[in-house]
């Protein structure tokens, strides 16, 4: 058989071990079988039940405002409202006001038995708590009822205990609590009780994690509010609670959203008039400052001015030279010229004349008087009073001329200055006059919007109907009982076909004949079924000669006459891979079947390592001689010889433990003991030593005619096997046959006298 064949082999499925695994293991699968089904069952009946209520909203957006026209800013509502309001509805902003709406701080819970279960609307008592900051919150208060006006608590696991009275308050460090007594309440048969005051935290997290919000049509715009609890009522009242606070938490978010986009408006429009206001007071300063709003108009205008203040520099300028040339001709007494455009008081020219007349009479005077004269000096005296008047009007008037000059100028570099700041002006004008209408057409578009949204706010409401309020739920959610159990059944058979897999996988033993098969170079020669009679046994086959047992050494003994059938089969070495696997049971019964078929046959024991029951066989038990004496030559072998309870069957000991039991089968003494036997005896049977531990068996092996290798079911490993292969391979031997020893059977006794068993005890170890 090749390799590949014998792999492929191995990877079918043996039915055979299988059944037999399972026979074998039959209490562990029903010990599974029970656990599997009694984990499901104590789930079931210790498992809280849980409940889930139900309501159905319709989402709908009522919208007058299109009546005036109003429709771009109103929201449309479409598919998307849905997914907004469950968002809504699950967000821990809106739960947070459901709490606070609501009464579920304190939960009492009864204990019982087994089970713990909250009290939510048949609770011993109310408690109200009139402190929200202590330091309690989450911790367990123990109740105990004294009378039907005291009561007693204990907190946590302390032995702090606390006495207080219904309907008045009772202290408990930082936190304040009042007890009303529930006079309708009566006791079952729990345990005990206590209540828990749950934090914010707690609470938040028991609503989002029980709270479910679904979809139902998106086209009719319903979804499916549904909130679950261990106790029915709780969950109706929680979901109610829910359904009522949405419908008037939602409109007051649809008039928070409009309120909040009205109020943005004015913001923007007050900021928006301030900075118009501010370009108004610009413009109106730019105005007043250049008395015109025309940029163009007043650059025209300033050059005007300016050409109009030269003119009347140049005409001062002119004035003051011809009035110092003025008084410079009345300082020296002369005929001042002055031009026709110059205009100077009629006084001062008559003054001026009668200046040059009374020098003109002086002239004259000094022809006549003389200088030191009085009428001299007097003319005198009068010349230089009008001259000094007439300078002192000249100075006047220059001085008037000059500060008006300086004037002039002071307006002319002011008006260049301006001339100068024109383009920075009209750029500067020009951009916020652009700024200004930006922001007007912008005050003028968020008014219009104020103005829808105002008009929306007024016509567009949600218009949320509730179409089927929060249900009572009056049978569990869970645990799915049916589901349960069928798991659990389900759960025990996968188990035990894993359990059963597992110790196939595991079980490496030689359970069947068909195992034998995939040994390359040996034939199957048979089996011997698992006896039934007592272990005390040697000669089964004289004790038991009706058994199945015996029947199958018969057929042994048969297929060995049919074995090689063309050489004579006289020396038959019967071997295993160790010992407990049969062996020597079997050489000394099928050495009795061979003297009962009246042929003379001899066994010999050639396990010189170890003592066995062999010597069981034989009437005298003499242990000082037998193979190992023989072959150092001590003894003979006919003096060696024992006889047995059985005519022609006899028996050679092994004799003392020798040092070295291997050479003595090498030595050659050994073959000629054997060839002396042959002569003597028709069979010579040889119980070797295990193949798989000494070589003493392969040395014995190789002097048979035919090879018997036993293995025990259940017992020989699949590995032994692959060493009878390699002991093959290696010693070339081809006269090898295999038997299977110890073999559970399948069916049942039969009658007529073929095979009489009594009712199966144990199994032997026959070794």
């Amino acid at each position: 058989m090749e390799p590949q064949d014998i792999k492929a082999q191995e990877e079918n499925i043996d039915f055979g071990k299988l059944a037999l695994i399972i026979r074998n293991n039959w209490h562990w699968m029903l010990l599974i079988f029970l656990l599997v089904n009694a984990v499901s069952v104590f789930l079931i009946r210790y498992t809280k039940n849980v409940y889930e209520s139900s309501s159905e909203i319709k989402l709908d957006i009522k919208t007058d405002a299109s009546e005036f026209g109003i429709t771009d800013v109103i929201e449309e509502p479409d598919n998307n409202i849905i997914a907004g309001e469950i968002e809504v509805i699950k967000s821990k902003l809106f739960l947070d006001r459901v709490l606070d709406e609501s009464n579920f701080e304190v939960s009492f819970i009864s204990i019982g038995r087994v089970l713990y279960d909250e009290m939510f609307s048949s609770a011993p008592a109310r408690v109200i708590i009139g402190s929200k900051r202590h330091s309690y919150y989450n911790v367990p208060f123990y109740f105990e009822e004294v009378d039907e006006s005291k009561y007693e608590l204990t907190v946590g696991s302390t032995d702090q205990r606390h006495y207080g009275i219904y309907g008045q308050p009772l202290s408990i460090g930082n936190l304040n609590l009042t007890l009303i007594r529930n006079s309708e309440f009566r006791k079952g048969d729990e345990v005990g009780y206590y209540f828990i005051i749950n934090s914010r935290d707690v609470l938040l997290d028991y609503l989002v994690t029980n709270l479910t919000v679904e979809p139902l049509n998106f086209n009719a715009k319903t979804i499916r509010i549904s909130f679950k609890d261990h106790n029915q009522s709780k969950a109706q009242s929680v979901l109610n609670k829910i359904d009522t606070l949405y419908l008037q938490y939602s409109n007051e978010q649809k008039s928070l959203a409009n309120k909040q986009k009205i109020e943005w408006l004015a913001n923007e429009l007050s900021q928006i008039e301030k900075r118009m206001e501010s370009y108004e007071n610009y413009f109106e300063e730019f105005t007043l400052k250049n008395r015109s709003n025309n940029i163009d108009e007043s650059l025209e205008q300033t050059i005007t001015a300016m050409n109009l203040l030269d003119s009347q520099r140049y005409e001062l300028l002119r004035k003051t030279r011809e009035a110092d040339r003025f008084i410079a001709a009345v300082q020296k007494g002369e005929d001042p010229v002055l031009s026709a455009s110059t205009s100077y008081p009629q006084s001062l020219l008559r003054d001026m004349d009668i200046l040059l007349q009374k020098q003109l009479e002086q002239e004259r005077m000094k022809l006549s008087y003389n200088e030191t004269s009085f009428a001299f000096k007097q003319k005198q005296n009068e010349i230089n009073l009008l001259r000094n008047q007439i300078l002192e009007r000249l100075a006047q008037m220059k001085t008037e001329w000059e500060t008006s000059l300086q004037s002039l100028e002071k307006r002319k570099k002011s008006l260049e200055e301006a001339f100068a700041d024109f383009p920075n002006k009209n750029t500067e004008f020009t951009k916020n006059q652009r700024f200004y209408k930006l922001y007007e057409e912008f005050y003028l578009s968020l008014m219009q919007s104020k103005s829808q949204f105002e008009i929306a706010q007024a016509g567009t409401t949600p218009d949320f109907k509730i179409l089927s309020p929060a249900s009572f739920p009056s049978t569990p959610i869970s645990p799915n009982r049916p589901m349960i159990a069928g798991i659990g059944l389900v759960a025990s058979i996968v188990f035990n076909f894993f359990f059963i897999g597992v110790l196939y996988l595991l079980n490496n033993k030689i359970t069947s004949i068909n195992d034998l098969e995939k040994v390359s170079g040996a034939s199957v020669m048979g089996s011997i079924p698992v006896s039934r009679q007592p272990t005390e046994a040697v000669l089964h086959i004289l004790d038991y000669p009706k058994s199945i047992v015996s029947e199958a050494i018969r057929s042994l003994r048969t297929n060995l006459d049919f074995f090689n059938a063309n050489s004579p089969q006289k020396i038959v070495a019967i071997s295993s891979t160790v010992s407990g696997e049969g062996k020597s049971f079997l050489a000394m019964n099928l050495g009795a079947v061979l003297a009962l078929s009246n042929k003379r046959v001899v066994l010999i024991d050639l396990d010189m390592r170890k003592q066995k029951a062999n010597q069981l066989i034989s009437k005298s038990s003499d242990n000082t001689k037998g193979i190992s004496t023989v072959l150092i030559k001590k003894n003979s072998w006919q003096e060696c010889v024992q006889t047995t309870p059985l005519n022609n069957f006899d028996f050679i000991p092994a004799g003392p433990h020798p040092p070295n039991p291997s050479e003595l089968l090498v030595n050659g003494q050994f073959s000629q003991l054997l060839k002396e036997l042959k002569s003597n005896y028709d069979f010579i049977i040889m119980d070797t030593p295990p193949v798989g531990l000494v070589t003493d068996g392969i040395m014995a092996m190789r002097q048979a005619d035919v090879s018997l290798y036993v293995f025990r079911a259940n017992y020989s490993k699949k590995e032994f096997l692959h060493n009878l292969r390699r002991v093959i391979h290696l010693n070339k031997f081809s006269n090898v046959a295999t038997v299977l020893n110890a073999v559970h059977s399948r069916g049942k006794t039969y009658g007529y006298d073929y095979y009489v068993e009594s009712s199966p005890k144990s199994s032997s170890s026959r070794s």
